[in-house]
């Protein structure tokens, strides 16, 4: 697949490497391996982002592995510019059009549309994007850096919830070879000590304010919060033996951020998602793991989204 997308691609104008809106550390993990193969193949390559970082981790992993994000906004942007868009889908919500020409898509989420482009490598079997870019270092041969090794290695971790979650024979080869050439110490590290003190009233409010429909729970935050956090708190509730399925929302800004965790493989978490945002927002994510959001003016309260996600899940709310 490598191969096909250098072939692809033109030397004699820029590549930008861009990752979904609010990029997490699998997308950021996958442009930074991403970035250095094109780089050591001749090209001009920028790993551009929209939106802003919604996590300290990941500031901090930027900051220590010295990975070459740059803002789409900071970019001299061309018609002539390439487009890559790596762990995102064109189309969605949290993918902004930015200038140029979009080359190729390689993702990890089942599509919501076709894709329409000459480049597509979308596998969907895989628990991250970040294992996608690992086989395309396998291809470029030679050793992996250590900073790409560590980048990839915590895309992996966060993707598949460290390994529990979506983990395919690819997933298990990328983490084991990753887990010797990267800085796995470090990296468990700044991933395991993501929450801080300012995100106590969060985790007190989902504590005091949960509601359970049969196996299904609903946390309705009314405090400000990152996606990040929203699925942190989603985790912590799905480990109750009692639930199988978590839906979580909570405002930042003027956007709702929706999280869905699912442990039936039987009702999917993607497709829950869709089905009850549809028409009033988008979605997506994995079997295991979903998400999506809805602008503030389109937000139809919580009593009608829970009823919306219940309808999504074949029931009824009990009187």
């Amino acid at each position: 697949m490598l191969q096909t997308l250098l072939e692809l691609l033109d030397r004699t104008h820029p590549v930008l490497i861009q990752t979904h809106d609010f990029p997490d550390h699998d997308a950021i993990g996958s442009g930074h391996a991403l970035h250095w193969i094109l780089t050591q193949r001749g090209f001009c390559t920028f790993l551009c982002y929209n939106g802003e970082f919604q996590s300290e981790t990941l500031k901090v992993t930027i900051d220590e592995l010295k990975i070459p994000l740059i803002a789409a906004k900071d970019l001299h942007l061309k018609e002539t510019n390439q487009i890559v868009l790596v762990d995102g889908f064109a189309g969605n919500t949290n993918v902004t059009d930015i200038m140029g020409e979009l080359v190729g898509i390689i993702d990890h989420h089942t599509p919501p549309i076709p894709a329409s482009c000459p480049f597509i490598d979308i596998r969907t079997s895989y628990g991250s994007c970040s294992t996608i870019l690992y086989t395309y270092l396998k291809e470029h041969g030679g050793p992996i850096p250590r900073s790409i090794a560590t980048s990839l290695l915590m895309g992996i971790m966060t993707d598949t919830a460290f390994m529990t979650r979506a983990v395919s024979p690819m997933d298990l080869e990328a983490f084991s070879t990753l887990f010797f050439q990267g800085d796995w110490q470090r990296a468990s590290y700044i991933l395991k000590n993501c929450l801080a003190l300012q995100d106590l009233p969060i985790i007190q409010q989902a504590v005091n304010h949960y509601r359970i429909i049969d196996e299904i729970c609903f946390l309705e935050l009314d405090l400000e919060c990152t996606s990040e956090l929203l699925g942190l708190v989603s985790d912590f509730f799905l480990g109750l033996k009692e639930i199988i399925i978590v839906v979580s929302w909570a405002f930042e800004k003027d956007i709702l951020h929706v999280s869905v965790r699912s442990e039936d493989p039987a009702r999917p978490a993607d497709l829950i998602v869709r089905r009850a945002l549809a028409g009033i927002g988008s979605g997506g994510g994995h079997v295991h793991m979903g998400g999506g959001a809805i602008t503030r003016n389109r937000f139809p309260g919580a009593e009608v989204l829970r009823s919306r996600f219940l309808e999504a899940l074949g029931k009824k709310e009990h009187p």
